[in-house]
């Protein structure tokens, strides 16, 4: 593996305790919100995706063509034993496996997000690239929304210890407080529909009815 890949870590181990029932399968669009992003990510730059779930499930919210071809070489499946203990246990198991193919950055990305791009991550990608080789030493990139970081991150290799450390149900987010330089790492995207993620009904509603009305 080249210093210059990114794996993804794709967290799709949530409870949906909001939502009353399993979100990743309810239908969006064409397709589900589960699999909605994660269509995007193997469609993007990226050089693997981990999709980290809970161990009883049956991937049924993944479309079938993404089980065929070469798609099926463009992701794995990471069941975590203890993701009732909160989203930090599901983000190590994911981070356990993509340190063990060694890359220079691992991208965090969220299954209940399903508007999100493939554009967006090979902007960060891009991005993230350029950076390293200008030797700039930085713990992370993220898209931001009005100054707000959001989901997808790509975490610099130096900081992998760090995210190992993490507790709890706050996952990456607790990192953003200790960084001082954050605003300068932060990559400022002008729609706000982009990063919308699910955690209620009246969310899915929502978003799915403005995706609609879009369309």
């Amino acid at each position: 593996m080249s210093e210059n890949e990114i794996i993804a870590v794709y967290l799709a181990a949530g409870m949906s305790r909001r939502m009353g029932t399993d979100k990743l399968g309810l239908p969006f669009g064409s397709t589900t919100i589960g699999n909605s992003s994660l269509q995007a990510a193997v469609n993007s730059q990226l050089n693997h995706i981990i999709v980290v779930t809970r161990e009883e499930d049956s991937l049924n919210w993944i479309d079938a063509s993404l089980f065929r071809g070469s798609y099926r070489d463009r992701w794995s499946q990471i069941k975590c034993t203890d993701a009732d203990k909160g989203q930090s246990n599901s983000l190590k198991c994911g981070l356990r496996a993509a340190m063990e193919l060694r890359p220079i950055g691992i991208m965090i990305l969220l299954a209940d997000q399903p508007s999100l791009s493939f554009t967006i991550i090979n902007d960060l990608i891009l991005r993230f690239g350029k950076l390293r080789q200008e030797q700039r030493n930085f713990p992370f990139i993220a898209a931001s929304f009005q100054g707000i970081p959001r989901p997808p991150i790509i975490f610099s290799i130096e900081i992998f210890p760090e995210l190992l450390k993490l507790e709890g149900d706050a996952g990456a987010r607790q990192l953003f407080k200790k960084q001082a330089s954050l605003k300068s790492l932060l990559v400022n995207y002008e729609s706000e529909s982009d990063f919308w993620d699910i955690d209620t009904m009246e969310d899915y509603y929502r978003v799915k009815g403005a995706v609609q009305d879009h369309d």
